[in-house]
């Protein structure tokens, strides 16, 4: 789990105190960035306004998200087995 802080709005009526406020996120797996970027790339085709440029950073995106998944899949080293 990583921690990221936020400085709370000094106009903010609600806030009690001037202390940051820590809010906690889980990290997302490669094998979900993965499927939200194809996801999101199929949505993306589908619209009449799409960009062809927006098309390719999408498609960039989830090729990078693949090949990070596919290289936590490979095993480093095989097992050494004495014979």
């Amino acid at each position: 789990m990583t921690k990221s802080s936020l400085k709370p709005n000094r106009g903010d009526d609600n806030s009690e105190s001037n202390e940051d406020e820590v809010i906690e996120t889980s990290k997302i797996s490669n094998s979900d960035a993965f499927e939200c970027f194809a996801k999101g790339l199929m949505w993306f085709e589908q619209q009449t306004d799409s960009d062809s440029t927006e098309l390719m950073l999408l498609n960039q995106l989830r090729d990078r998200a693949a090949k990070r998944l596919q290289s936590c899949l490979r095993q480093s080293k095989l097992p050494f087995k004495p014979i």
